[in-house]
């Protein structure tokens, strides 16, 4: 029985996985739900080193802008002395 996609999209995700474990012990798994699972999980990790490195860029960017203005705060007291 496939589900329609509003029923798809209403159903939380321990109902999805409830489904799936139910079904799973009358399927027989081709090869693709292997591979498709092992993208899954490579795209999660491609998605956390992204996270990651934009969280890094993030304070990177507020430490240039600090030190920016603390370079711009040197300049202006050194034309006054």
């Amino acid at each position: 029985m496939v589900r329609k996609i509003a029923d798809l999209r209403k159903a939380t995700d321990d109902d999805l996985i409830a489904e799936h474990d139910r079904l799973a012990q009358q399927t027989v798994p081709g090869t693709a739900y292997y591979t498709d699972e092992l993208e899954r999980r490579e795209r999660r990790r491609a998605i956390e080193a992204s996270d990651r490195l934009a969280r890094r860029a993030y304070r990177l960017a507020w430490s240039n802008t600090l030190l920016a203005l603390v370079a711009a705060a040197a300049a202006i007291v050194a034309l006054f002395k």
